[in-house]
């Protein structure tokens, strides 16, 4: 009975956590990037031709990236030396599981294959000059359905890609 409820705790408190963001680092860092300090965010819009999914959480993103380059020692300026793209994307791949059994009635095969869709929302920051060069490109994705994100989630996943950006000096 002991065991039964240490199980049921450990699942309550699994189910209750922050997944950790993953974070992939698509263009490290170049010798460009060194000696910047000041930045400006660009819109989103700029960023992603044509329409962004889940326009509703860029109020909240915006802020959130501002403050985590800041954090690293950078300065929002409009006159600036670096320029931030960020937006969030969203890949949907279909998923098929076969079981090796037929099912035990005889409703027919198709209960023995299960279609499902794995929906994962990523966030993706890029670093240019003001010429439109790659200084430095990041990918934070939390592997989780962005259906049932949180604010929690977007804000882990922001500071988490911002981390890796190289501090200014």
């Amino acid at each position: 009975m002991r065991l039964f409820l240490v199980l049921l705790l450990c699942l309550a408190l699994a189910t209750c956590s922050t997944p950790i963001p993953q974070v992939h680092i698509l263009q490290p860092a170049t010798a460009g990037l060194a000696g910047r300090s000041s930045f400006q965010l660009i819109s989103p819009e700029q960023a992603v031709d044509g329409e962004l999914p889940y326009p509703e959480r860029y109020a909240q993103l915006g802020p959130l990236i501002r403050q985590a380059l800041e954090e690293r020692g950078y300065r929002s300026t409009n006159d600036a030396q670096v320029r931030v793209y960020y937006w969030l994307a969203v890949n949907d791949q279909p998923l098929e599981f076969k079981v090796n059994q037929a099912p035990p009635s005889p409703l027919g095969p198709y209960q023995a294959i299960h279609r499902l869709h794995d929906e994962t929302g990523t966030l993706r920051l890029r670093l240019t000059d003001p010429s439109g060069q790659i200084l430095w490109e990041g990918l934070a994705s939390t592997g989780l359905s962005p259906s049932w994100d949180s604010a929690e989630l977007l804000e882990s996943a922001a500071r988490a890609l911002a981390a890796q950006v190289p501090a200014a000096r």
